[in-house]
């Protein structure tokens, strides 16, 4: 391994880790949005459902379910969020290499007399690909993944909201009836 390489993984190290830390940062942001978003639509759900209450205006329900609908599609549709466990695993694992490898090259171009060591030289060349690679792949791939998992995730709690609220709908009409005076 020569000093111009170390060198040069060594000054390259740190601009991949500032890079990946705005990546992870980036792929946070939507988690926080959409989490604030899908929270803030139930309970803005919860509270329609509530002032529907006894009404025996089956109109009324079906308002509900319309508004809630929207807002639920609207929300799965626009999120891509990661898991935060992910996400920390994966910046663990690929910071804590590219740290030992930016130490590893500093401690090399330390010393008095390195000399070579190629298992070192290939361990900081794959480090610094490694580091790359993620940085190009990594966030296309999880929002891919994480969308397409999230959507199916909403669609079934969009699926189990139109249940409940037919449900009550279905409540009310009874009630409706019950109410009604006997015609005879």
């Amino acid at each position: 391994m020569s000093e111009t390489f170390a060198a040069t993984i060594a000054a390259v190290i740190p601009v991949i880790w500032l890079v990946a830390s705005l990546e992870a940062h980036q792929l946070m942001k939507p988690y926080l949005a959409y989490s604030q978003r899908f929270e803030q639509a139930a309970q803005e759900g919860e509270r329609m459902l509530s002032e529907a209450g006894e009404q025996p205006a089956s109109e009324r329900i079906f308002a509900v379910q319309t508004e809630m609908n929207n807002r639920l599609a609207e929300i799965i549709e626009d999120q891509r969020t990661v898991d935060p466990p992910i996400l920390f695993t994966f910046w663990v694992t690929f910071g804590g290499i590219l740290l030992s490898a930016e130490w590893m090259a500093l401690q090399w171009l330390a010393e008095s007399d390195p000399g070579p060591d190629p298992g070192l030289a290939i361990f900081l060349l794959a480090s610094t690909v490694g580091g790359f690679s993620a940085l190009a792949f990594v966030p296309v791939a999880v929002t891919m993944v994480q969308a397409t998992k999230h959507r199916k995730r909403g669609h079934k709690r969009h699926t189990a909201l139109q249940e409940a609220t037919m449900r009550l709908h279905v409540r009310a009409v009874d009630r409706e009836r019950d109410e009604e005076p006997n015609q005879n």
